[in-house]
């Protein structure tokens, strides 16, 4: 549960169990009636008794159920054959079976809810118990800090439960060196030159043009931050709602602490009192200062939700939503300040032809350009900020009910899009100088490609205050800002429980790093590393795609060495490092002999590229599943599942591990990596699922179906559960385990070819139109073409010393399939449409549902919970294939009533997310 001391939670608790016992008062009765109805059914003199007695028994057992026309009309049935010898008594023995079958079909509704509610109140007594322990050490295996020891944490079961205190101890030195590090980065200032970073700066703008472009930018900040500052009551109910929401959305709070915030969220008069309060506050924002007490701030090592283990500072709930305001107000009048000045001095600024350098352009500015940077209040929670692996995929209704009609690729989180857009680079560049002619089946283009990969070390703790003071002042913030950033980071810390054992030392001032996760990290890194993208861009004309701290980029080889030196000088000059150890580079060399391969080689960064569980091949340039990871994270996976105490929880672990981390690490299927990788996916989730459930009795394959249901049947005694109740969602009252195949299939069909085939057919279309306009000009007489030159070029505009754009030699032979080609990144439709080809992802083809299935979709589409728009590809898949059975033994799509299950408390429960036991 969300926390054990929430009233809210409490209330629906006794409310949950209140409702379990009445369902479970209401089966027990349905079925001493049923019984009772049947063994008078059976005592009936004839057969038309018999029906006669089970329809009476319907109005009374199964108001709600049963559609009132259908019994009405055995009645009539029934009526009329007392009088009429043509309705045999073989008809009305049918009644009677088909009466049968719907008292059965209540019957097994009721089962259902039943062992739903067993399901639920075994997952409620599992969360009390893990809450009451949860201030106790954290478990030990598998579990890894940021910078954890690669060793393994022991390769089997036995191992970890006859040495867990020798694991356990070696958890609590692998936090304690975690602390260590932490207190030997923040307390020490790094000092770097005002002076020296701001000329590394000025060099970026030399020109009158870029310097106005600054001095327009200093003043919109200067400005627009001093008027926020002149405000006396900025703090509104929905500026708190907003920034709870905002702070819930991040993984930076304790379970109780959130527990307080999602009532604060409900309870209109604590918001208006607390948006007072922070208004008097932020009146005095000039004389602000930390008021931590004389213990100041505790700070604790906790682990995220990806397994990582960070120190968090325990702040003071009202002093984070008062600078969570602050923070995100900063950053929505800072963000389109910094688009603006980057448009108007980017390199590519290109004139408004839509071809690929525009679509490129746009796709940066729009998507990845500062993308961690909130553009409005509501940002933070809802879903423009989306990293890929910060949210649970596991079907939720906001999903399907939200962006139910959204294009599959507007849903993708920015790293996938990042993903494919880099590949895209990859194979584009591979067309630089290449024609139809001089194409090679194995894609190996003219001028070669780089991609290097880099993030930066403790880039959040460890930044320098200086460097942040500097970047502040050079941006355009006012001096009264900078001082009140310079009292908020220098906030009190006390480690003294950090780790046990720790010397007693009282709080210390912090003097390097702000805090993580907060949105004043948000504004400070991200304007930081604005520079570094300016830098970047301004010297070579390549785009740094950034996600915060992650860092990509792709280019021309020569261009990509140049952005690599570039990014290494300002981190010297502003005091960041570079993690080696998620650093590297592939370089494709290409067929230019003039090109010193060696030479860019050696001046790019070792190490291999990597992004989630796919590795690039440094000579095929082809992205590849790593085998090697998935089998670590799988037996991790495993040993999961296994410490899993109830059924509800294994399956929550089992979606959120399968269907939102490895579906992300694997990449979204998409035209850049064709079907090849579709395929590879596939085959990995086979192997997974045949590594995790071994073939069960004489061959079967049930797998995790077979798992579960015994599971079910050793916990709770149930047998013969339907395939669908583990499958099907929520919505349909099932329990809602992910299968990783379905959505592969929904888009497989559509990945037809390979990437390369996508760029041997763009060569021949594009050799095709240069043969049409070629066969257009030689039809056209002289004349026409000396008029279409001089409109090109008029005669008033030559002069003698002036070189001709066209030779008169030339002016009458179409130019070489090898000149037609040169400019297609700026002229060439089609190359245009091959690039949006490549970065998006194919539309899912759903499945198409039986004539039973829709009609019965249609009598229900007043229900909002079940209607066909709003049922995503997968889940619309699961239906169809176990409709025949649904319809047989429940008589509808759902396997229960909704009014029988515990909604409220189902949805708090899903509110606690998984933890990755095992750090990436």
């Amino acid at each position: 549960m969300a926390s054990p001391t929430s009233a809210l939670s409490k209330t629906l608790q006794s409310i949950t169990l209140n409702k379990i016992r009445e369902l479970d008062s209401r089966r027990t009765s349905y079925e001493t009636r049923k019984r009772d109805v049947l063994q008078k059914a059976e005592a009936a003199s004839n057969q038309r008794d018999r029906v006669a007695c089970l329809v009476d028994a319907f109005r009374e057992l199964c108001p709600d159920v049963i559609p009132v026309g259908w019994v009405k009309n055995i009645e009539q049935w029934l009526a009329q054959s007392r009088y009429d010898d043509s309705i045999p008594e073989s008809k009305l023995a049918d009644f009677e079976c088909q009466l049968r079958a719907k008292l059965d079909i209540q019957s097994r509704k009721l089962d259902m809810a039943h062992l739903y509610s067993r399901l639920l109140t075994e997952w409620m007594d599992q969360s009390s118990s893990d809450s009451n322990s949860s201030r106790r050490l954290p478990r030990a295996g598998g579990d890894k800090s940021d910078d954890g020891d690669p060793e393994e944490d022991g390769d089997n079961d036995n191992f970890e439960k006859d040495n867990l205190e020798l694991v356990a101890e070696r958890q609590r030195q692998r936090l304690s060196a975690l602390v260590d590090r932490f207190e030997t980065v923040v307390f020490e200032p790094l000092e770097t030159s005002d002076t020296e970073i701001r000329a590394f700066l000025d060099k970026l703008f030399p020109n009158e043009q870029s310097q106005k472009a600054l001095a327009r930018l200093r003043e919109k900040v200067g400005e627009s931050s001093a008027d926020f500052m002149s405000r006396t009551r900025p703090f509104t109910q929905e500026s708190v709602t907003a920034c709870i929401k905002g702070l819930l959305a991040e993984d930076l709070l304790s379970d109780e602490k959130r527990a307080i915030l999602r009532d604060f969220l409900d309870n209109e008069v604590a918001k208006g009192e607390i948006a007072d309060v922070l208004n008097m506050r932020f009146s005095g924002l000039k004389q602000w200062h930390w008021d931590a007490g004389p213990d100041g701030i505790r700070v604790m090592p906790r682990q995220g939700l990806n397994g990582k283990y960070r120190i968090w500072a325990d702040d003071d709930i009202l002093q984070m939503i008062f600078v969570q305001y602050i923070g995100v107000r900063l950053c929505n009048l800072v963000k389109p300040a910094l688009k603006t000045f980057m448009s108007e001095v980017c390199v590519r600024d290109l004139d408004e032809h839509q071809d690929v350098e525009w679509e490129r352009k746009s796709a940066y500015t729009d998507t990845f350009f500062l993308s961690q940077l909130p553009a409005s209040e509501t940002s933070l929670f809802d879903g423009d900020q989306q990293y890929d692996d910060d949210s649970d995929d596991d079907e939720s209704d906001s999903e399907d009910h939200a962006h139910a009609n959204t294009p599959q690729q507007k849903k993708s989180g920015i790293k996938q899009r990042l993903l494919r857009h880099l590949t895209a680079e990859i194979l584009m560049h591979r067309l630089r100088g290449v024609t139809y002619d001089d194409y090679r089946p194995d894609g190996n283009g003219k001028y070669g490609v780089a991609l290097v990969q880099t993030d930066l070390q403790w880039y959040g703790t460890s930044l320098a205050h200086s460097t942040i003071y500097s970047v502040l002042r050079y941006a355009g913030f006012g001096q009264d800002w900078i001082d009140f950033f310079k009292k908020y980071l220098e906030s009190p810390l006390n480690l003294d429980a950090a780790s046990e054992d720790r010397p007693q030392l009282g709080p210390r001032i912090r003097k390097r790093g702000v805090p993580l996760a907060h949105a004043s990290e948000k504004l400070i890194g991200e304007l930081v590393l604005f520079f570094l993208d300016v830098a970047v861009n301004r010297e070579t004309g390549i785009f740094l795609y950034r996600v915060h701290d992650d860092i990509w980029l792709c280019g021309e080889p020569d261009k990509a060495v140049q952005a690599w030196s570039c990014m290494q000088a300002f981190a010297e000059t502003s005091g960041l490092e570079f993690n080696r150890s998620k650093t590297g580079s592939v370089y494709l060399p290409g067929r230019n002999p003039k090109t010193d391969h060696a030479k860019i080689a050696a001046a790019l960064p070792d190490g291999a590229v990597t992004f989630g569980f796919l590795k690039l091949d440094p000579s095929s340039g082809k992205w590849g599943i790593d085998q090697t990871l998935v089998k670590a994270h799988l037996d991790q996976l495993q040993r999961q599942l296994s410490q899993c105490r109830s059924v509800l929880s294994w399956v929550q672990t089992w979606n959120s591990c399968i269907g939102r981390f490895f579906s992300h690490t694997f990449g979204e299927p998409a035209y850049c990596f064709g079907r090849e990788h579709n395929e590879e996916t596939l085959g990995t989730y086979q192997k997974m699922l045949r590594t995790l459930f071994q073939p069960g009795e004489e061959g079967s394959k049930g797998g995790v179906v077979l798992h579960l249901k015994k599971m079910i049947q050793d916990k709770f005694g149930v047998k013969d559960l339907p395939d669908a109740f583990i499958f099907l969602p929520e919505q349909l009252r099932g329990l809602g385990l992910r299968n990783p195949f379905v959505p592969l299939f929904l888009v497989r069909k559509r990945l037809k070819d390979t990437p390369e085939d996508l760029l041997k057919g763009f060569l021949t279309g594009e050799r095709e139109h240069c043969l049409s306009e070629k066969k257009a000009f030689e039809s056209t007489s002289k004349t026409k073409l000396r008029r279409r030159l001089d409109d090109i070029c008029p005669p008033s505009q030559q002069n003698e010393k002036a070189i001709p754009a066209i030779k008169p030699e030339e002016a009458h032979t179409m130019m070489s399939l090898e000149e037609y080609c040169r400019f297609r990144e700026r002229r060439s439709m089609l190359y245009r449409e091959l690039y949006n080809k490549l970065v998006s992802v194919p539309d899912r083809l759903n499945i198409i549902p039986s004539n039973e299935v829709r009609d019965y979709l249609d009598r229900v589409s007043c229900n909002k919970i079940v209607r066909e728009p709003q049922l995503s590809g997968e889940k619309k898949w699961l239906l169809q294939l176990y409709a025949d059975e649904l319809l047989e033994k429940y008589g509808e799509l759902s396997l229960v009533d909704k009014q029988f299950l515990p909604v409220g408390m189902l949805a708090l429960m899903r509110e606690k997310k998984v933890t990755w036991q095992m750090s990436l």
